[in-house]
């Protein structure tokens, strides 16, 4: 899980100023303490995506983050979701973990 600071928060709007002068060198999916979050390579800073009203900006799905990313235009990104399980396996995790879901 990664963490990170409110200073390292980019607003929607100057990430698409930053996109348009060419200034992403890379993105990445990431899981923090509220769900998939987008981490962008700004020159030699990480900057996460965040929200119009303020703080980042939180997905359910790496679906939902990657479709943001295509959305404008960034077609390669790197994906580590270590510790992150998604809402359609949270039951199934004694099976993701070798168990049966009988153990006592």
């Amino acid at each position: 899980m990664i963490m990170f600071d409110s200073k390292s928060v980019i607003s929607p709007t100057a990430f698409k100023e930053v996109l348009s002068a060419g200034g992403i060198k890379s993105a990445a999916v990431r899981f923090a303490d509220k769900g998939l979050i987008l981490v962008l390579r700004i020159g030699e800073q990480e900057r996460v995506l965040g929200q119009y009203r303020g703080g980042p900006r939180y997905f359910r799905t790496v679906d939902g983050a990657a479709s943001v990313l295509i959305q404008h235009g960034l077609f390669k990104f790197e994906a580590d979701v270590s510790g992150w399980l998604p809402r359609s396996l949270a039951g199934k995790s004694d099976e993701l973990s070798g168990g049966t879901g009988n153990e006592s």
